[in-house]
């Protein structure tokens, strides 16, 4: 087993003697007790205490450090939480994050204790420690990326999760050590988990998207304050970037589209085209944004949701086809305006949908002969595409689009009449309906 690192697991070990006698012991030997607390027996000049987990069992106890101090009024010893005595923001950040860690550590020790029942074999409060030790040594690179995936994931961000779980896979496939430490990471190890990459036939952009995603996890291990010794690993790298071909299709190939009969032999694929027809008949909305659409977004005449990507509102006038389709796959039952999360609305859920859909939109390029990739975002960009060649000035396309990349665009933005934007989006669908 690796060292633990005692800035984040410092561990005590007590006699039963020392056990306060509030502490959950009953009578039997067995009952395993795993509870925050502040170590008050460390005070700091400060006046904090460490914030520990305590473990206790067949009459040890073990006290795990976490990264936090608090002070006595600062944590809640019957709801067993860090809680927050003033206003000041920095202070408040650090309560939430502390309530965070426990939740994390304390789930993963009762993970590691049921494991351990479930083999009905007779274990102590050392090896609960040992084989937690082993899996959350914080110094590990793969260790905290794996908490941080987590905290991601909690926060229903499961799109970012993947992102990140993908890029770490990459690295653990390169590096062939899953206990690889934040020290170990140099400027050329960068350099040549890079030539690797490329190697393995990885296009520019991707090298830079598993890069990016690394030095990201670095950033946010240097700002938890687990790389105390920044070497600055990744300060001249040079991550290039191709520009993505971006392919928008003519009125005459989006009329190709309309007229694919959907019936007998092409029945699977009805769905897809009419996902892609529902986009860019509302200003190009994304799929993610289609697929979470409830009848709550249903205000009026208008579609009002906010993007999943950048959280900004938006409001979009339904027309005529969309209202037709919207009729189509109208089901009282359901919450959703599309059948797309009807059957199962967890992340794992939508990614199931995504990729069969994936699919067929691409099979229904494939049969029209077109030489391209279709997709979904190929809706969105023939959108914007088709709207600049009618005229429509950047700025409202990029409001039409929920864009909020350019602060200079945003600050023009803010002032456009929305019936510009709905002006704009039947322009561009009289030009191909």
């Amino acid at each position: 087993m690796k060292n633990l690192d005692s800035q984040y697991f410092g561990i005590d070990n007590y006699p039963i003697s020392e056990i306060n006698a509030s502490m959950d012991i009953k009578n039997s030997v067995k009952v395993t007790s795993i509870k925050p607390r502040l170590n008050l027996a460390r005070q700091g000049k400060d006046g904090t205490y460490p914030l520990v987990i305590q473990i206790i069992r067949n009459r040890r106890k073990r006290l795990l450090y976490t990264p936090f101090r608090l002070y006595k009024k600062e944590f809640h010893l019957k709801k067993e939480i860090a809680c927050n005595q003033g206003h000041i923001r920095k202070r408040m950040v650090y309560i939430r994050k502390a309530n965070e860690y426990l939740v994390y550590i304390c789930k993963e020790l009762e993970n590691i204790r049921e494991m351990l029942e479930a083999k009905k074999d007779l274990f102590t409060v050392d090896d609960i420690i040992q084989i937690f030790g082993i899996q959350n040594n914080m110094s590990c690179l793969f260790t905290f990326a794996d908490y941080f995936i987590h905290k991601l994931k909690d926060e229903h961000r499961y799109g970012t999760a993947a992102n990140y779980q993908n890029a770490m896979n990459a690295f653990l496939n390169f590096i062939k050590d899953p206990a690889y430490s934040f020290d170990q990471l140099s400027f050329s190890v960068i350099e040549e988990y890079a030539t690797y990459l490329k190697k393995q036939k990885c296009q520019p952009n991707t090298v830079s998207f598993y890069i990016r995603h690394l030095r990201a996890v670095y950033n946010k291990a240097i700002k938890e304050g687990i790389v105390r010794n920044n070497t600055a690993p990744f300060k001249n790298i040079n991550l290039k970037e191709l520009k993505t071909l971006k392919r928008a299709i003519t009125k005459e190939e989006i009329s190709r589209i309309l007229q694919l009969e959907t019936t007998g032999t092409y029945r699977a694929l009805g769905l897809a085209k009419d996902v892609f027809i529902f986009s860019l008949s509302t200003c190009g909305m994304s799929f993610v944004d289609i697929a979470y659409l409830t009848k709550d977004n249903l205000q009026g005449d208008y579609l009002c949701y906010s993007r999943k990507k950048t959280g900004q509102h938006l409001q979009i006038k339904i027309e005529p086809l969309v209202e037709k389709l919207l009729e189509k796959y109208a089901d009282p039952d359901s919450l959703y305006l599309l059948p797309l999360l009807r059957k199962n609305d967890t992340y794992e859920g939508y990614r199931y949908i995504q990729r069969c859909l994936n699919k067929h939109i691409r099979e229904i390029g494939k049969i029209l002969g077109f030489v391209f990739p279709l997709t979904f975002y190929v809706a969105r960009h023939s959108w914007a595409t088709l709207a600049r060649n009618e005229g429509i000035p950047t700025a409202i396309i990029s409001e039409g689009m929920g864009h909020t990349s350019e602060k200079t665009t945003l600050i023009y933005l803010s002032q456009i009449n929305q019936q510009i934007i709905n002006h704009a989006n039947q322009l561009v669908m009289r030009c191909w309906s």
